[in-house]
């Protein structure tokens, strides 16, 4: 169980939610260079389940939340601006909300905590505003789970994971000591398939690469590759 975020009323709670100005924080979530390169129409779809998630920080005190992955890149960039953030808490909760950044990423039982609270928050979301987009149901964090698409430093199989990983024969992304699997990230393996900033010899890759006789996308230099992206089982 969690803290309540505030002992305001929750409709002027939800109210004020709503009233929130966040112009500017897509307009830099938006930009390729400081943001993430969002379109108008994700930067607004995302605000919509940021103000969303807060609601629910609001309606369920009793409950452990984690926000999707892109919803916490919005949070993220609402803090970045402190001096609108703090205004902004002040106006919805009375007190400053704070984002506690390491969850899932404290061993096995921190992790199993925090696929818990990915799953709460999913089941009432949909409960209280319908399905999420399917771009917005990837959980960030330190995730143990099966046959899903998670943010975070994961043990698990048969799933496509980003983070820094162990497990055997799936996809990953992030940065992986591993054998005959396709990966994505900063890795160091043998015979795999890889994404990302790489340097090894016999193996396909995906980045941005300099390499000749290979195909190649990622950033690496290397000669006599193939690519793959299915693990090799």
């Amino acid at each position: 169980m969690q803290a309540r975020v505030t002992n305001r009323p929750v409709e002027q709670v939800i109210a004020a939610i709503q009233a929130l100005d966040l112009a500017p924080i897509k307009y830099k979530l938006m930009d390729r260079e400081e943001g993430h390169g969002w379109t108008r129409e994700y930067a607004d779809k995302t605000e919509r389940g940021y103000k969303r998630f807060l609601t629910l920080l609001a309606t369920h005190p009793e409950e452990t939340l984690a926000p999707s992955k892109d919803v916490d890149k919005f949070w993220h960039g609402h803090i970045l601006d402190t001096l609108k953030y703090a205004e902004d808490c002040d106006k919805v909760f009375g007190c400053f909300l704070h984002h506690f950044p390491y969850f899932g990423m404290r061993g096995a039982e921190d992790a199993a905590n925090l696929a818990r609270a990915a799953e709460t928050t999913q089941r009432l979301y949909e409960r209280e505003f319908g399905r999420q987009p399917e771009r917005e149901v990837a959980y960030c964090g330190a995730i143990s789970a099966e046959k899903a698409a998670y943010c975070g430093a994961i043990k698990a199989d048969e799933a496509a994971y980003c983070g820094a990983i162990k497990a055997e024969p799936p996809a990953y992304c992030g940065a992986i000591s591993a054998e005959k699997a396709a990966y994505c990230g900063a890795i160091k393996a043998e015979q795999p398939a890889y994404c990302g900033a790489i340097s090894a010899e016999k193996a396909a890759y995906c980045g941005a690469i300099r390499a000749d006789k290979p195909a190649y996308c990622g950033a690496i230099r290397e000669d006599k590759l193939n690519v793959s992206l299915r693990p090799s089982l």
